[in-house]
């Protein structure tokens, strides 16, 4: 008898995580046995019980103390290195270019769109072939992305991770940045002025708008 698939869900909407559930375990070989409404959540449920599939979407808090998003481009390849059986994908409504292709880059095994109808239908037997067959599935407009040219600019995840802290804390300044990533200003003054060259721009608010525009970094919540 073929094994039951056991998943994991990061989603901050109840609605939604209800509704994975619901239409997942409709199939007698897949379970939802956890459902995480903040990301600091994740690594104790991956820890504690033995998981297939991680269904992640992209907007969600870090904790309910940290409302600043967790940055899944950071987060896969961390989550990977340490359960690296595990799969991931991603279900979010963002199909911007550099997102999917970061995603796919860091190792998650799907990126599904939330609009892409006959995707979220099959969405029990996408996993089944994750799984099954160690295949990706990437929603066809997300697939499209992927075979498109690389025009846009890139950043480092650790660049990602600053500018993404300072547009969701425009207050902080260069010493708190640097006590909050246990790093030198010096060094947070190096990845801005690599910032400011790569996106083209001369200073935070530009870098921001930018960056948000190309899809390099979410907005807040």
């Amino acid at each position: 008898m073929p094994r039951i698939i056991r998943l994991g869900v990061l989603d901050d909407h109840v609605a939604t995580a209800d509704g994975f559930k619901s239409k997942l375990e409709n199939n007698p070989r897949l379970t939802v046995d956890w459902i995480a409404n903040y990301y600091q959540d994740v690594i104790p449920y991956l820890d504690q019980q033995p998981t297939d599939v991680l269904l992640l979407d992209i907007e969600v808090s870090k904790s309910p103390d940290d409302p600043d998003h967790y940055h899944v481009l950071n987060s896969i390849p961390q989550l990977l290195e340490k359960f690296p059986e595990l799969k991931i994908v991603v279900i979010s409504m963002h199909n911007r270019p550099v997102l999917i292709k970061g995603v796919k880059k860091a190792g998650a095994s799907g990126y599904i769109l939330k609009d892409d109808i006959v995707s979220y239908e099959n969405l029990d037997q996408i996993l089944l072939e994750i799984v099954d067959q160690d295949s990706i599935y990437y929603s066809p407009e997300a697939e499209q992305v992927l075979k498109s040219p690389d025009k846009i600019p890139s950043l480092t995840p650790r660049q990602t991770e600053i500018l993404s802290l300072i547009a969701n804390n425009p207050s902080m300044n260069t010493t708190e940045l640097a006590k909050v990533l246990f790093v030198s200003p010096s060094t947070i003054r190096n990845h801005l002025s690599d910032i400011y060259l790569a996106l083209e721009v001369s200073n935070r608010s530009a870098a921001i708008l930018r960056a948000q525009k190309l899809g390099l970094i979410l907005g807040k919540k």
